[in-house]
């Protein structure tokens, strides 16, 4: 069995500007070991959300290989890339992306549903992760009814609710004020450790970064690990 549950050999992305190439990844490696929780830290435009969206098998790259558990899922077609990110992958952005017009309840059942999971049992686990993160009270809001801090709490809910094995978060308290931002990351910290999932979480906050397991720099294209 691999050590790895995500792995990137040789990650290389380059898009074009008019007659410019402009060189954004150049030789990423790096791996995630199972219940491992990795800062990823950068300045802006140093393209950390162009990595995450290679890595979660939203952009393809021009160069290299990703493996997730040890399976090289490069070029899989998109059908197969569709199906490993609904079943593997877990995502939370910076702006929760919940349903508007969906409960948060409903918001939970969805992705299981997706995944063939029965409405009855989706129902159970979509309330028993709300209650985790506080939220039992609240699960038959709708969205716009729900704060900042509660949305994104949602989001975290959704992110690991298909028991994902990896989890990946850019900037997933950005929009949040310091109170919430902490609230949040230390429930998504206790999700990813209770559901033993791996998570890579770009962000500018460095405290937040400091807290987690390790903390990888990308830098002019590659990434080196901060002791």
């Amino acid at each position: 069995m691999t050590e790895f549950r995500l792995e990137l050999r040789g990650v290389e992305r380059r898009f074009r500007q008019g007659r410019v190439e402009v060189r954004v990844l150049s030789g990423v490696d790096f791996g995630l070991r199972a219940g491992e929780m990795t800062a990823l830290v950068g300045a802006s435009g140093s393209g950390k959300s162009t990595l995450l969206h290679i890595a979660g098998l939203l952009d393809r790259c021009d160069g290299g290989r990703i493996f997730l558990d040890g399976r090289d899922v490069t070029r899989l077609s998109e059908r197969d890339r569709t199906l490993a990110r609904r079943g593997r992958i877990g995502f939370v952005y910076q702006y929760h992306h919940l349903l508007a017009d969906f409960s948060a309840l409903e918001n939970l059942v969805i992705p299981q549903r997706l995944n063939g999971v029965a409405r009855r049992e989706a129902r159970r686990v979509a309330r028993e992760l709300l209650s985790v993160v506080g939220l039992g009270k609240r699960a038959g809001h709708r969205p716009g009814a729900l704060s900042g801090g509660e949305q994104q709490r949602v989001a975290l809910c959704r992110a690991i609710v298909s028991r994902p094995g990896l989890v990946l978060a850019d900037e997933p308290t950005g929009n949040l004020d310091s109170a919430a931002a902490g609230e949040v990351f230390s429930l998504l910290r206790t999700l990813v450790r209770s559901s033993g999932a791996s998570a890579l979480v770009a962000t500018h906050n460095l405290e937040m970064a400091r807290r987690m397991d390790r903390v990888l720099v990308l830098k002019k294209g590659c990434v080196v690990e901060r002791n």
